[in-house]
């Protein structure tokens, strides 16, 4: 499993593996734009923001690729990096855009990403 994540939504991984990301429970009558974003300690944007459709499905898939994920650089000196994602879904029929509170009811928590050094290079 290349990603890990908890009931709180935070996550867990190796640099520059790829994985998976799906968020459900999307209403389906509606084709909504489905954003994640990676940030730094210091709000720092990691890459580029990654946009998928819904196609009017219940649920999207965001793709990581290792490539994308190579850019969360953990430290020599340090065991790991924590980094922090957010997930938006716009409706842009009606201009609504909401930011998704995963895992906790806490307005305004952060969900980590806790990268742990590559082990191999791979391809």
């Amino acid at each position: 499993m290349a990603f890990k994540i908890d009931n709180d939504g935070n996550m867990s991984m190796i640099q520059g593996d790829s994985g998976l990301i799906t968020i459900r429970g999307l209403n389906p009558n509606k084709n909504f734009s489905v954003y994640f974003c990676i940030k730094d300690k210091n709000r720092k944007t990691i890459g580029n923001e990654l946009v998928v459709n819904s196609n009017n499905q219940s649920y999207v898939v965001f793709r990581l690729t290792g490539n994308f994920t190579d850019l969360l650089t953990v430290k020599k000196s340090e065991p790991f990096a924590i980094y922090y994602y957010g997930i938006k879904i716009c409706d842009e029929e009606n201009q609504r855009e909401d930011t998704l509170t995963i895992g906790t009811s806490e307005f305004g928590s952060l969900n980590t990403i806790t990268v742990y050094p590559k082990k191999a290079e791979g391809i």
